[in-house]
């Protein structure tokens, strides 16, 4: 596979907050979701233990960031969801390269980082919330393997849940 996920370095912090500012990102990403973790990585003091961060690389540059985190840790808006609960983890990616957008490496890396996140034997299903008007990245998890699940309405704005369940998954 060409892509690997590795913690993301603190000495990286400003390459993350291009990423996140890049006109391609920023329509979609919401700040906060890298707030807790650019806070923490600025300080030097440990990432929230209910975030993992990581670095997207393809042969062997780095090309987005991605973190996965306890939905249940996440605030209320999580709450409800069908089949959300205890073992379930969310996930956001982000392709900050623009030179790596549209060549499939965004499936790639869904891929790669839902396989690490079902190493965890707690974890029974992963989701995430794209804006609905994100074709590309909703087109990206199904193609990776997610179900679509519908609209919602978080606190941020209108989402499409997606989810991969590991009794099913076959990544």
């Amino acid at each position: 596979m060409s892509i690997e996920l590795t913690p993301y370095p603190a000495d990286e912090v400003d390459r993350l907050e291009a990423w996140v500012e890049a006109p391609h990102v920023r329509r979609w990403w919401k700040p906060p979701w890298t707030g807790p973790v650019i806070t923490a990585l600025r300080a030097g003091v440990p990432v929230p233990e209910w975030i993992r961060p990581w670095r997207i690389d393809h042969q062997g540059q780095p090309i987005g960031y991605a973190q996965d985190y306890d939905v249940m840790r996440d605030g209320p808006v999580w709450h409800g969801i069908d089949g959300v609960g205890p073992g379930t983890r969310g996930i956001d990616l982000l392709i900050g390269e623009a030179a790596a957008l549209n060549r499939k490496l965004g499936r790639e890396a869904i891929r790669a980082l839902t396989a690490k996140v079902f190493e965890d034997e707690n974890c029974d299903r992963v989701v995430a919330d794209p804006h609905p008007d994100h074709w590309g990245a909703i087109i990206a998890f199904q193609k990776a393997g997610w179900r679509e699940r519908g609209r919602h309405q978080f606190p941020s704005g209108p989402v499409m849940i997606l989810t991969a369940a590991k009794s099913v998954w076959k990544g």
